[in-house]
Parts: C-alpha cells; sequence; structure tokens
C-alpha cells in the first residue's frame, strides 16, 4: 500500500463504541452499541438474508444482514459479537437491520473508542480492512510529507499533516478527529483553490486593455431599446463598468435567472469594447444557441451599422471569409462556438470574451480563447445559478456578479408533477394553448426508441401526435444537421408549428414568447438545473405559461426533484436545493464540471474554512505568485500535480 491509498482510504465515519447499553435500557429511534451471543442463525440463500438472534442473557434482539452470505461462518451460534446501530421495534420485537459488528473471541474485550467505517469492494470485510489500517497508518503516517510550509502549519494552529492521517483513522477522542479533519479539509481547500487561482490569475498580473463603456455606440444601443432596463441589470451593468474601465483585465461571472436579460448585458460589454477600437466575441455552446445568439445580436446591432460575424464551422466557405475579417481587424463583433477557439482563427485586437452557458466550456476552453488577445476582458455567463459555496470552488478568482430578477411584466410559471394516469391533463392544457393560438413544447430524453429503454422517444412521440392531434408538429433534436435545426426553429419562431417535441437541446438559448406550455415526458431523469433550464423556454413573454412534469418516481432522491421544481422557481433556490439532493460530490462531477468533489471536505458545512483557506491561498500567491520559495517546493509540486493529473486536470484541460 503506497502512502497515496492512506488518502483513497480514508474512513467514511467512525462508530462510537465507548459505552455498551444492555438491551433492557434501549429506545427505539436511537443508535446503540451493544454486546450478546448469537442463539439463532437462518441464512435465506433466494434473498441473499442472514436473520440472527443474539441475546445479552435478559433479551433477546433480532437482526437482519443484507447480501449475509459471508457472514454465514462469522455468526454461527454461541458467537459473542458488538452490535452497532439503530434499534427499532417491530411489533413486541427489538430489530436491527444492518448493523456494524465486530466478532469477539472467547476472552476478547470489544474495541472501544471511536471505531473506522472504510468503504469496501468485493469481497473485503469491514473488520479485515480495520486490522490491516490499524497496522499500517502508524508505520506509514510519519513518512508522509508535508506539502504546508511549517511556518503556515503554525500560524493557523494545524496538526501535522501525519498526525492528522493518523488520528482521522484512529482518533484517541473526539477532540483529535476534529483537529484532523480540520487539517486535512484545510489542505483539500488549499490544494484545490492554489491550483484553479494559479490557472485564473496568470494573466490577470499583468496590464490589459481598457473599454469604453459609455461611449457612443453603448449610449444610442440604450437609448434605442423599446424597455427600460430593470433594477437588477442596471446594477449589473453598473458592476460591469467599474470592471471594463479598470486597466486589470476584467474576469467575471455573471449570474442571472433564465429571462433575466443577461444579453442586454453581454451586448453594452461587446459595444464598450467597440466603442474602445477594440473586437468583440460570444461563444455559444452548440451551433444551435450560437445562430439564436447571432439572429438576436443582427436584429439589435446592424441597424446601426455594425455588422456581426457568425463562425460556427458549418459553412467553410463563409468561415474563411469571417476568419480574414476578424484577422484584419474589418470584423468588429463575431458570434460563435468553439471553432473560435481553432488557432486558425486570429483576431486583430480582441478587447473582450464572452462566454455564454459556461458550464458547457472547460476552463481551458475559455482560457484558450482569451489568449487570444492581449488580455481581454473576459465575461461569462450562466442561467444555471450556482451557490456561492460551489462558485468559490471552481470559478476561483471569477468575481461574480448577479442580476436579480426578471424583466417586467414576465408572468411566473405554474409547475405541476402529474403522474402519467394524469397524462392527459397536461395534454389537454395544451390543446387549450394551441386553440388560443399560442405555442408548446414537448421535451423526451431520447431521440428513438430502442429496446434498452422504456423512455419516450422524441420521434415516436411527434409522429403519434401528428396523426391524432390535428396540430401542426415540429421535431428538433442533436442527430439533425445545422440547417434542418435552424429551419425548424425559424418555423416555430414564426408561429408556423403549434408544437415543438424536441430533446434537451432547446435547454439553453431559444426564445420564443408565444410559448405558453412546457410538458417535461419522463421529468425524473433529468437533473434540476435541466429541468428548470427547461421550464425557462416558456413564460418568456407577458401570458401566464404552465410546465408539467410527467413522471413516477421510484428513488426518494428523484421524488425530491419533483417536490423542488413545484416548490421553487427561482434558479438559485433550486441549485441550493440541488446542492442538499445531491451534494457537492455528484454536482462537481466530470459530466459538468471535471471535478468529483472532495474525500472529507463539504463546500456547504464547511463555507466559512474555505472562504478563510481561500484568502490564504491568494496571500500566498499575492507574496510568492509562482510558488518558487524554497519552502513553497513541496506544496508547488503538490499543487502542480492535481493541475496535471487526476480529475481537477480534466477539469483543466
Amino acid at each position: 500500500m503506497t502512502q497515496g491509498d492512506l488518502l483513497s482510504l480514508w474512513p467514511r465515519r467512525h462508530v462510537d463504541r465507548t459505552i455498551i447499553t444492555p438491551l433492557s435500557r434501549v429506545r427505539a429511534g436511537a443508535e446503540y452499541s451493544i454486546i450478546g451471543v448469537v442463539e439463532r442463525a437462518q441464512y435465506d440463500p433466494k434473498r441473499q438474508l442472514l436473520r440472527i438472534t443474539v441475546t445479552d442473557g435478559l433479551y433477546e434482539l433480532f437482526v437482519t444482514f443484507f447480501h449475509g452470505r459471508w457472514l454465514v461462518h462469522q455468526l454461527q451460534p454461541g458467537t459473542r459479537v458488538v452490535l452497532q446501530g439503530q434499534v427499532e421495534y417491530r411489533g413486541a420485537r427489538l430489530v436491527m437491520t444492518h448493523p456494524n459488528h465486530q466478532v469477539l473471541t472467547a476472552n476478547e474485550e470489544p474495541e472501544t473508542g471511536l471505531i473506522p467505517i472504510y468503504p469496501l469492494a468485493g469481497d473485503l470485510k469491514q473488520r479485515k480492512i480495520q486490522q490491516i489500517m490499524k497496522d499500517i497508518v502508524p508505520r506509514l503516517a510519519p513518512q508522509v510529507a508535508d506539502p504546508i510550509p511549517t511556518a503556515l502549519v503554525t500560524s493557523e494552529g494545524l496538526l501535522s499533516r501525519s498526525e492528522a492521517l493518523l488520528h482521522i483513522h484512529h482518533p484517541p477522542t473526539q477532540e483529535a478527529f476534529d483537529s484532523a479533519r480540520r487539517r486535512l479539509v484545510f489542505d483539500e481547500f488549499l490544494r484545490i483553490s492554489l491550483a484553479v487561482l494559479r490557472l485564473h490569475q496568470a494573466d490577470r498580473q499583468y496590464e490589459g486593455v481598457s473599454q469604453e463603456p459609455e461611449g457612443p455606440k453603448s449610449r444610442e444601443f440604450v437609448a434605442h431599446l423599446p424597455f427600460d432596463l430593470t433594477v437588477g441589470q442596471q446594477r449589473a451593468w453598473d458592476v460591469l463598468k467599474a470592471h471594463l474601465v479598470a486597466k486589470r483585465p476584467m474576469s467575471l461571472l455573471l449570474q442571472g435567472d433564465v429571462g433575466s436579460g443577461k444579453t442586454i448585458i453581454a451586448v453594452l460589454a461587446m459595444l464598450a469594447a467597440v466603442d474602445a477600437g477594440h473586437q468583440a466575441a460570444f461563444m455559444a455552446p452548440t451551433e444551435l444557441l450560437a445562430e439564436q445568439q447571432w439572429q438576436v445580436l443582427r436584429a439589435w446591432l446592424e441597424p446601426s451599422g455594425l455588422r456581426v460575424g457568425l463562425l460556427t464551422g458549418h459553412d467553410p466557405s463563409e468561415a474563411t471569409r469571417i476568419r480574414q475579417d476578424l484577422s484584419s481587424g474589418t470584423l468588429k463583433l463575431v458570434v460563435g462556438t468553439q471553432a473560435l477557439v481553432s488557432p486558425s482563427v486570429q483576431f486583430h485586437q480582441l478587447g473582450l470574451v464572452v462566454i455564454d452557458e459556461q458550464h458547457r466550456f472547460g476552463v481551458r476552453q475559455r482560457a484558450h480563447l482569451a489568449q487570444k488577445g492581449f488580455f481581454p476582458d473576459l465575461l461569462v455567463m450562466t442561467a444555471t445559478p450556482i451557490p456561492r459555496t460551489l462558485a468559490l470552488t471552481i470559478y476561483g478568482d471569477l468575481d461574480i456578479a448577479e442580476i436579480e430578477g426578471l424583466p417586467q411584466g414576465r408572468q411566473p410559471i405554474a409547475t405541476r408533477h402529474l403522474s402519467y394516469a394524469q397524462r392527459r391533463e397536461a395534454y389537454e392544457t395544451v390543446r387549450q394553448a394551441v386553440r388560443r393560438g399560442e405555442q408548446a413544447y414537448v421535451v423526451c430524453p431520447l431521440v428513438h426508441e430502442n429496446e434498452e429503454s422504456d423512455l419516450t422517444a422524441a420521434t415516436a412521440l411527434a409522429e403519434g401526435m401528428r396523426q391524432v392531434s390535428g396540430w401542426r408538429i415540429g421535431l428538433v433534436h442533436g442527430q439533425l444537421s445545422a440547417k434542418e435545426k435552424t429551419e425548424v426553429m425559424e418555423q416555430y419562431r414564426n408561429r408556423q408549428l403549434d408544437v415543438l417535441v424536441a430533446t434537451t437541446i432547446i435547454e439553453v438559448g431559444v426564445d420564443v414568447p408565444n410559448a405558453t406550455v412546457m410538458v417535461i415526458e419522463e421529468a425524473d431523469r433529468f437533473g434540476l438545473a435541466q429541468l428548470h433550464q427547461l421550464r425557462g423556454r416558456v413564460g418568456r413573454g407577458t401570458k401566464p405559461a404552465s410546465c408539467f412534469l410527467l413522471a413516477d418516481p421510484k428513488t426518494d432522491e428523484a421524488k425530491s426533484r419533483m417536490e423542488a421544481m413545484v416548490k421553487w422557481t427561482d434558479g438559485l433556490k433550486l441549485a441550493e436545493e440541488d446542492l442538499k439532493i445531491r451534494g457537492p460530490g455528484q454536482i462537481l462531477g466530470r459530466q459538468q464540471h471535471g471535478l468529483s468533489g472532495f474525500e472529507l471536505a463539504d463546500p456547504v458545512a464547511d463555507l466559512a474554512m474555505l472562504e478563510h483557506v481561500r484568502e490564504v491561498a491568494r496571500d500566498l500567491l499575492r507574496r510568492d505568485p509562482d510558488l518558487a520559495e524554497a519552502d513553497h517546493e513541496l506544496l508547488r509540486h503538490w499543487v502542480d500535480e492535481a493541475m496535471h493529473h487526476g480529475e481537477l486536470g480534466q477539469l483543466l484541460h
């Protein structure tokens, strides 16, 4: 076992066996440690259940173990055993279900104190791994190098890393365990903070370009808007203006709920760059979204004489012309996909980069586009609000601004969760909306039906609806060509279609104010962030809107998601609820961000420490930006390893 294995085998929790409680004194609903002798044992091979009866000499306890085949030979009648778990009454019987256990020899006394409980895999037994770790941790822990400088360990009042490793496995007291956890959580937060800060701060130590947020094009744009900026938009714009005029390159995350008007703020920032003589680039995660945003920017800006280019890689001849115009500087504004990051795309004087739906891009993708200019300002936007705890963790040195509230006239979206037995009610609402001249979306998880899944397929549903409804039905999904997707969306936007059946390709960027009903099939298969984004496709006009979640959820987590969607329409509330339901590990999963979370640290429970450690990391980098000082050598290697290997490396690359 290597030193690194010590970290991967950290105990998930500890059982306190300090007090052995007689069965006569236990109360239902509480956890106890009891000691007794196995009286009877019965194994059910079909259900893999082992049932034993344990007595302490006066009372009996009925115990059930799941997957109990491997316990049959351990827990034979006459065996002395310590059991730790929650006691319940089932009728007149005292019962325990799948407790932790320790088999004792004839004269052996039970272990006391805090006993580590480790994650298991394969045929590995808890008792065996406890014995291994009890032997190996005291021998290996003193050999582990401490990457944190001694002066910082002392000033923070931390244990040494070796002592923390010893006590996280085998704490003599609860206080020792708490001190060990504090040190190791500090380490986790410091490592990721330094890694992300070093990446984000690499260019921010240099002097960048200054924009002109009160220039003629910005003023003209605001003057000709058919509406006033909301209070939330104006506040966000004020924050941006302060960053745009500064010489230090801006690096700002703009959060705003679905429909809050982030694009308006992005356009103002892009015009500030143009007024200062620079170019601005807007990067979107998909061709569909890039084309949607391009159409919006063209409608707003080309009447004033500003040409907006589109670069998606779809039209090679047009792409060649766009690249030439960007390189020469004759094109000031461009919207595109990841094609903008291509080495073949060169800018004459890039001053601002806007990245929409930032959670779709890795940090390196954002950095590559930013590096195409001379330290340009960077504005990243999201309509999937991120709890402050996770924003601090993921986005490092990005400043955070929020657009609070929605534009005037927006109606709340009435959300209902219906079982499939109530499905007709949702489609009756669609029928009524179509009769009023309004439109609807129907979202499915899959494109085609297949034998391996019982999910509703978009193609089959669209075909069935065409045959029985009389509605004008459109279908859009990721397997269509860019041209086909654009044609369908244009038909829907121009009210040539009544209902659009789609996959999650419409999750972001689609803006059709006449759409008032959203039906999401198999809604329990989607995450909260996706559900909120999908729901945001309706309610974008002044008419009341409805969203129906069709699902028969089987798990508690899925039921919690449905309840949260019905209860909350605020994106940040839902993000916080998602954090409670799934925890930071899943939210920071590789699929979304490249991080799978932490071994011990919890950004929610440990928020105060996270904020403190981020300041410690900033202070370290202010004094030694490259961690080049002699006493930072181990720290630098430790952080570099995180940046280039493992899951943090996946995020950064």
